[in-house]
């Protein structure tokens, strides 16, 4: 089992629009994929198309390399940009790409904190609990602590019950496809 830094996740591009496609051409090497100083990990897809994943375990950018194999040494990439209506996330890709070759490392700046995160965490925590058999009590006590618990969970105003009943709607939701929506609003910054 692996550690969620160590997870490879590839959506495909129709649900992760930062996907960058590139072909390898003919010309001066100007990418190696090894001197990234990340990881990487490669999948053979269809025809000549390779799925590029490049990591440091917090943040990744995604590549389709066409026609070379990138993971076998130096290459040359020309980029495939086409609409503009879709243009945004695979730029700010082109971007981070850019910037992890100048610093051998990936550009903080690019990747800004998704203000989201905690309370994303916090919905798969209560599914998590739910699944585990717990009571809405039990799933507030597990996000919450049992402190707090104990202190507001039979408040007049009966908000933390609430919040758990919308924490437990919302992983319903994202369970049952609702996930997509959020890598594509995540990937597009």
């Amino acid at each position: 089992m692996r550690s969620a830094r160590e997870a490879v996740i590839m959506f495909d591009p129709h649900t992760d629009p930062s996907v960058l496609a590139c072909d390898v051409v003919s010309g001066p090497a100007d990418f190696e994929l090894g001197e990234t100083g990340c990881f990487s990990a490669v999948l053979q897809g269809h025809g000549d198309c390779r799925h590029v994943v490049v990591g440091d375990g917090l943040h990744r950018l995604r590549l389709d390399v066409y026609g070379g194999a990138v993971e076998s040494g130096p290459v040359r990439l020309r980029f495939r940009l086409e609409g503009v209506d879709a243009i945004e996330a695979p730029l700010l890709t082109l971007r981070r790409l850019s910037g992890l070759k100048r610093l051998r490392r990936m550009p903080q700046q690019l990747f800004p904190a998704e203000a989201r995160a905690r309370r994303w965490t916090q919905v798969l925590r209560a599914l998590d609990a739910q699944h585990a058999g717990g009571s809405q009590r039990e799933v507030a006590e597990a996000i919450f602590g049992l402190e707090r618990v104990r202190a507001d969970w039979n408040q007049p105003s009966d908000y933390m019950r609430s919040q758990v009943r919308r924490m437990l709607r919302g992983a319903r939701y994202m369970s049952r496809g609702g996930w997509r929506e959020l890598v594509s609003k995540v990937e597009t910054g």
